[in-house]
């Protein structure tokens, strides 16, 4: 079966040896949230919250309503189109329809969980490196996180220099080229690309952020991402 290409390392250095040695000791990170900080549950949660009232025939026709409704799906398209956003979706229903509140909001609140490795790799990768965000996830679903796994968030570099989630325009969501560029800007890193190691799930993603001349890895899962790192350092963490 082939097998898609997880690592990339930046064109700018002359060789392998030389990208090691280099990001080894100036490397920052810029990870991306929704199925690499947090696995997601999808929507499973979603529809068990609605099974659950299912006997209340308005409840269920209401939310049939909801989920059919033309206006609904532009805005689950438009959603999607800007990446992982899809949640704010959920978070909007709950206020629009009171009657099915905590079912929608319980999805919100449980849809995503930290990976459980992940917090001592990237407290062990914040000794040596500075670790940024750089998600298009919803303001919501972010505030949401933060406010319920602080020390996850904790580990990221000063919050004046973090990109919590870029401002929800076209130009700058991901896989745009902008998107990488003024993130770099954002943190007074224009000039090193090359010293970036973007790490998202998104094939597109990672192949764009190369193309803007930073390195990548493509995570599919922990134990993939912690081999490729390890590779690209030319060290254990």
């Amino acid at each position: 079966m082939y097998k898609k290409q997880t690592l990339y390392v930046s064109s700018a250095f002359n060789s392998f040896k030389e990208a090691q040695s280099i990001l080894c000791m100036d490397g920052f990170f810029l990870f991306d949230i929704h199925q690499v900080l947090f696995e997601s549950k999808g929507i499973s949660p979603l529809l068990k919250g609605l099974a659950a009232v299912k006997n209340k025939k308005q409840t269920f026709f209401q939310a049939t309503q909801l989920f059919f409704y033309p206006k609904t799906w532009k805005h689950l398209k438009d959603h999607y189109s800007q990446g992982n956003r899809v949640t704010e979706v959920y978070l909007d229903a709950a206020q629009a329809f009171p009657i099915l509140h905590n079912e929608l909001l319980d999805f919100s609140n449980n849809i995503y969980k930290p990976h459980p490795q992940m917090y001592t790799l990237l407290s062990n990768l914040k000794k040596d490196h500075n670790l940024y965000l750089l998600s298009n996830i919803g303001g919501k679903t972010f505030e949401r996180l933060k406010n319920t796994y602080p020390e996850y968030f904790a580990l990221m570099a000063h919050p004046e220099n973090t990109i919590n989630s870029l401002p929800t325009t076209h130009a700058l969501w991901k896989p745009q080229r902008s998107a990488f560029t003024e993130s770099l800007r954002l943190i007074n890193q224009s000039h090193n690309p090359h010293l970036a190691i973007f790490v998202d799930d998104k094939d597109a993603n990672i192949k764009a952020a190369h193309q803007a001349g930073m390195n990548a890895i493509r995570f599919t899962s922990y134990q993939q991402f912690e081999k490729d790192l390890a590779i690209l350092l030319g060290k254990d963490l």
